[in-house]
């Protein structure tokens, strides 16, 4: 505890000295998801970096110009993890709306992602019954520098053991994900990919634990209607399944739309049943050309894809499991929503 006092007292001198790359820094190499108030700690440090530090300006670069490999590709192109690179996941986006990638995440990792989960969502459901920040569950407890408060997932107003959560709320859950991304080299790709440095956001970065809706459909949507001026903003969103789902799988998985072009749709029309949604009747009409997909998802697979991606969750008939999964929106920094809150990455 000493050592960890320590470090926390040097990241508070480097952060006076403003220098928040320096003690964000400091603090991984000096702890661990369980050194509660590092974990804490870390969370504030990276909301707080991001008004401090300098971005440079847009590049014109954007859309980046790609080898167009999966061209003759139907659908959704896959690649294996171990040949993960820049140009694959341009391609992928670029081309076709998405990269399908398979194994990024091994089983070991799976099973302790979805146990962190199931601790996250039964520490905000216990967060209600303690009036004291320093007495709740470290597993759920958040930042001051956070602002609002994310929506519950198919949950209505009571906390329930189903639903999403914003990975920020939770530290030690945020102090595992950004040091698997790490491992996984997913910093130098996105660099290579925005052409800049990345960052995460409060808002767009969730974890899940989705229940089966046997019978009942969810809003065909775009992220880029929620992040406001579409084509300004650059983005790469990494989904990961815990669960196997899609396809024929007993867990639901996404329906997707590939290879719709960089065009947001219209909402609130045509069948919608909220203004956010693309309407029924619209999708029929553009599935005509580019149809609805339902990728089967082992554990440990993903899918990375923009905000022009037209897409929903799939519930179908067959389904009797939950399904986990970890969804992360990454930025360009040049051009991270304010209103997002972007998180250092």
């Amino acid at each position: 505890m000493n050592a960890v006092n320590d470090a926390l007292l040097q990241a508070d001198q480097l952060v006076s000295d403003g220098d928040y790359l320096a003690a964000i820094a400091l603090l991984e190499n000096a702890g661990s998801p369980n050194d509660e108030l590092l974990a804490r700690r870390l969370v504030d440090l990276r909301i707080q970096a991001y008004p401090h530090l300098t971005w440079p300006e847009p590049h014109g670069n954007w859309p980046p110009a790609h080898d167009n490999r999966f061209a003759d590709v139907d659908g959704f192109p896959e690649v294996e993890f171990q040949d993960l690179n820049v140009q694959a996941l341009k391609a992928g986006i670029f081309g076709k709306g998405g990269l399908i990638v398979r194994g990024i995440m091994g089983d070991d990792r799976i099973a302790a992602m979805r146990e962190n989960i199931d601790r996250v969502l039964q520490a905000r459901m216990d967060s209600v019954d303690v009036d004291d920040n320093k007495d709740k569950n470290p597993w759920y407890q958040r930042s001051s520098s956070v602002r609002g408060g994310p929506q519950q997932f198919r949950g209505g107003e009571r906390y329930t053991n189903i639903g999403s959560v914003w990975s920020v709320d939770s530290p030690p859950m945020t102090f595992e994900l950004l040091e698997y991304f790490r491992e996984i080299g997913l910093p130098g790709l996105l660099t290579s990919y925005f052409e800049e440095g990345p960052v995460l956001s409060v808002r767009k970065w969730v974890v899940r634990c989705a229940a089966p809706n046997n019978g009942a459909s969810s809003g065909w949507h775009q992220d880029g209607y929620f992040l406001g001026d579409a084509t300004a903003i650059r983005t790469a969103n990494l989904w990961i399944a815990l669960t196997d789902c899609g396809g024929d799988a007993s867990a639901p998985g996404l329906e997707i739309i590939s290879g719709t072009g960089r065009q947001i749709f219209e909402t609130g029309t045509r069948g919608s049943p909220f203004d956010w949604t693309v309407g029924q009747e619209l999708i029929d009409e553009i599935a005509q050309t580019n149809p609805v997909r339902c990728p089967r998802f082992n554990a440990g697979d993903a899918l990375f894809f923009d905000h022009f991606n037209l897409h929903r969750t799939g519930f179908g008939l067959n389904h009797t499991n939950n399904r986990y999964a970890i969804e992360s929106w990454f930025f360009a920094g040049s051009t991270a929503p304010v209103k997002q809150q972007p998180v250092v990455f």
